[in-house]
């Protein structure tokens, strides 16, 4: 298979599909998100455990986030790369989400954020994704 590096190559891959039930399953995703975000923000406020932990947690925050965003728009992936890709096509580039929160996303994927940077970009992951959904009435 060819390299899927484009959002046009994911959906003519088996990687990115159209899936008509997929918004219906956004509201979970935002809802997971808020718990795993009001988790990290616990155990950060705690000061107990392991940073790492913090970070881990609000990047499954930002990764439920910008799954219920591709979600609503009636797509699903089969891969981190078409979903990146997807959120970025159907979101990013039209203006509708900033390219610095799928920033943090990718640097808290690779542990690469303070756990008060990761927090503080899952929140606003979180806060944006709500209302992009409540825009799109879900």
């Amino acid at each position: 298979m060819a390299i899927v590096n484009t959002l046009e190559k994911c959906l003519a891959s088996p990687y990115l599909f159209e899936d008509p039930a997929a918004p219906g399953r956004a509201s979970a995703l935002l809802e997971r998100a808020g718990d795993r975000l009001a988790a990290a923000a616990d155990l950060q406020a705690a000061g107990q455990g392991d940073p790492a932990d913090v970070v881990y947690l609000a990047y499954e925050a930002m990764f439920c986030c910008i799954r219920a965003l591709v979600y609503a728009k009636g797509y699903r992936e089969n891969g981190l790369r078409c979903l990146m890709l997807a959120v970025e096509g159907l979101y990013v580039r039209p203006g509708e989400l900033d390219a610095a929160l799928v920033r943090s996303f990718e640097l808290a994927q690779r542990i690469k954020l303070s756990a008060a940077e990761a927090v503080a970009a899952a929140g606003a992951l979180v806060n944006r994704t709500r209302e992009l959904l409540q825009r799109q009435g879900l």
